[in-house]
């Protein structure tokens, strides 16, 4: 009969030898970890929750903001410098006279281009009005000012604007009274 010897020593092995106590002691602490993490990433979810709530009413009381009644009075106002800087560019000597021509002008008449003949007898004047209404009372307007001589009324046609908005684009020519160039 042959049996087996091994000569090599055993490799010792450190094994933990937990107790009962130890053991359950042990897991408490593991539960006890785990129900913490819990409730951290509760407490972070919910603190984030709140400040994307509070966030997404920021956004739309700024929305508000933009699409309301006081962003549309400041874009038509920086659209009627644009076009001011537009028509004053070409005649920077004429300001004075287009600061007086302008208080004959309504404010819902946008003009898209006014220019003057040589000697500044006459102004051809084309823009836009919301409505003829619009149109009609602009043209006494200016019939009626005091700087004006008389008023040939060119063309007017209705086209379709922007965002569905329409509008009557016209042109006319005012002949200018002498004594309102000296002013």
């Amino acid at each position: 009969m042959v049996t087996n010897i091994n000569l090599a020593a055993p490799e010792r092995q450190n094994k933990i030898n937990l107790s009962g106590k130890a053991s359950l002691v042990l897991s408490v602490l593991l539960l006890v970890v785990v129900v913490g993490v819990y409730a951290v990433i509760v407490f972070i979810s919910s603190r984030t929750l709140n400040q994307e709530k509070q966030i997404e009413s920021q956004i739309q009381a700024e929305s508000a903001k933009i699409s309301g009644p006081e962003f549309a009075e400041m874009a038509d106002f920086q659209d009627r410098l644009s076009l001011i800087d537009k028509i004053l560019g070409d005649h920077i000597y004429f300001d004075g006279y287009v600061k007086n021509f302008s208080k004959y002008i309504l404010p819902e008449v946008r003009l898209t281009s006014l220019g003057w003949k040589d000697d500044g007898s006459e102004i051809s004047v084309s823009g836009t009005a919301p409505n003829f209404d619009a149109l009609s009372r602009e043209l006494i307007l200016l019939k009626n000012s005091p700087i004006v001589q008389s008023v040939e009324f060119n063309s007017a046609t209705e086209a379709k604007g922007q965002e569905g908005q329409s509008g009557v684009t016209f042109s006319l020519m005012a002949k200018i009274k002498k004594e309102a160039l000296n002013k």
